[in-house]
């Protein structure tokens, strides 16, 4: 390969960057950007976000709510679907929050973290490096690698867990939703408790269960089904606080 066309590559790779960093807001931050077909691409941006370094000594154990975000950025997070063609935005959706950390949508998210919820390819001397958060695997039994989750630990119990990625149906990068029935009866939201940091039983069901009853809490028993028609997870959540281990 000649030096002439490396050069040629280098030049309109940074003018199509260039040309695409336009679309976004001013003071955006891209955390990151991952090519979900030949032809689309995913990328996760911030607008002014607060960087936040992790206050502690290197040799310091993480907190429970630092195991999902380290070192972080804080605000409002938004993943566009970009058409690599035409170096367009076909649509963007601002991630909707969990309502438990923050009452709008204001997300932390690791720049810098050690492995655990996230991978994490090369680490330092401190076992700490840059997460992949487009970390893309195939999370509703779809057959397609086009789904990433977000995690966000309140607490050393709970684990609100959410799904995004690119919908070929519909063409447009989504939030998958949830309906879960309880016993307070059906709500839809986008975040569920360790949901997606479980692995299915079967093709497209999730069984699983967390217990917190020796903290005053019940034994949450799910059970979730993946819709791939409707795109959409439908489940139940059975709270049982009289049973005995």
């Amino acid at each position: 390969m000649s030096k002439l066309f490396v050069l040629i590559i280098l030049i309109f790779c940074v003018y199509c960057g260039n040309l695409l960093s336009q679309s976004f807001p001013a003071n955006s931050v891209i955390l990151e950007q991952k090519t979900v077909t030949t032809d689309r691409q995913l990328v996760l941006w911030m607008q002014n976000p607060k960087k936040n370094p992790r206050d502690a000594d290197v040799e310091e154990p993480y907190t429970c709510p630092e195991e999902t975000r380290g070192s972080y950025y804080s605000g409002k997070a938004n993943v566009s679907l970009i058409d690599l063609k035409n170096k367009t935005i076909i649509n963007t959706i601002e991630i909707s929050g969990n309502g438990i950390s923050s009452s709008d949508n204001t997300l932390d998210l690791p720049y810098w973290i050690h492995k655990g919820y996230y991978e994490v390819p090369l680490i330092d001397k401190n076992k700490e490096g840059k997460p992949i958060l487009l970390n893309l695997k195939d999370y509703n039994n779809d057959s397609k690698q086009h789904e990433f989750a977000l995690f966000d630990a309140v607490a050393c119990m709970g684990l609100p867990s959410t799904l995004l990625g690119y919908s070929q149906n519909q063409d447009k990068v989504i939030q998958y939703q949830t309906e879960l029935k309880t016993s307070e009866g059906k709500s839809k939201r986008f975040w569920v408790d360790y949901l997606f940091g479980q692995k299915p039983n079967k093709k497209g069901v999730w069984k699983y269960e967390i217990d917190y009853r020796g903290r005053g809490g019940a034994l949450e028993k799910y059970e979730i089904r993946y819709d791939k028609a409707k795109e959409k997870f439908y489940g139940e959540r059975i709270s049982i606080v009289d049973e005995t281990n």
